[in-house]
């Protein structure tokens, strides 16, 4: 099952109502991608050596999908099915790694903004590529951008974007009754890792991980890269739980879509980039 078409269904709900009487409250979309996360490492999907309260609230006051996939396993191409809906082999040239982007490829967040959402992004939008021009402009595939607040990260190797606080920001951009769409893009879990720091910053055990996947070697360096891995879940994850608790405080959460998954597999051998299961299976929950 294709993840995007999940996605952009859940989507389409919201763009349906675009044309409603002003009277009713059309509802707000918040995006959430993991950057390299797979599908086993979450909690909602059993996993016990990770910690994912928020995912793990999206999954079980919503809907948690257990075959959700990309079609093609990198972040570029990823995100361009998910900001289009449409598989990477309909998407000609942008359907590879570092591509231009096609004028006449519409992105969601683009559509959204001309039919009067409040639209913008933190951390990572789509990348990496060109995106073009349109009307000798740089195209705006996500803007406005929110990645002024910055943060002491807990790790050398974690972005200093403080992803809460821009979409607090966003938040008090938007109009009183406009309905906003944003795209919380962490950097996190993508490499490079500071080494150890699950074990020195996230109180973890290389015992605490019940099983290396048998195609690589089970030892120390391996556990302890993993920890480094689940470390920067948990930090996407924490910014995604204060992302719900603003929403709670602004009285939105009921009214809000919102999507959680990841664009391609854990950056490890065998997996990023490649055509296995931990590579395309992806976590998706949308409440």
């Amino acid at each position: 099952m294709n993840a995007p078409k999940y996605i952009l269904a859940a989507l389409a709900l919201a763009c349906s109502f675009t044309q409603v009487s002003s009277a009713s409250k059309r509802p707000n979309i918040l995006f959430c991608l993991a950057d390299d996360a797979s599908w086993k490492h979450f909690g909602a999907y059993d996993c016990d050596w990770i910690e994912t309260p928020a995912f793990d609230r999206i999954a079980e006051q919503g809907l948690l999908f257990t075959r959700g996939y990309t079609p093609n396993a990198k972040c570029g191409p990823s995100r361009t099915s998910i900001l289009t809906g449409r598989n990477s082999w309909q998407l000609e040239e942008v359907g590879n790694h570092w591509a231009d982007y096609p004028s006449k490829f519409k992105t969601y967040h683009e559509a959204l903004g001309e039919n009067g959402y409040h639209v913008g992004y933190t951390g990572k939008g789509w990348s990496p590529g060109d995106p073009g021009e349109i009307d000798g402009k740089p195209r705006k595939l996500l803007d406005p951008t929110y990645n002024q607040a910055k943060t002491t990260p807990p790790s050398s190797e974690i972005s200093n974007i403080d992803y809460t606080e821009n979409f607090r920001r966003f938040l008090k951009d938007k109009n009183e009754d406009q309905p906003f769409c944003f795209w919380y893009g962490s950097n996190e879990p993508h490499r490079d890792y500071e080494y150890a720091s699950g074990i020195n910053y996230g109180d973890m055990n290389t015992g605490d991980i019940p099983q290396v996947p048998r195609f690589w070697p089970d030892n120390e360096k391996v556990r302890t890269d993993m920890l480094d891995y689940g470390f920067e879940i948990e930090y996407f994850d924490k910014h995604l739980g204060q992302i719900l608790g603003l929403l709670e405080q602004a009285n939105e959460l009921e009214n809000t879509i919102i999507v959680v998954t990841s664009d391609n597999g854990m950056p490890f051998p065998r997996i990023k980039g490649q055509e296995y299961e931990y590579s395309n299976h992806m976590p998706l929950a949308i409440m």
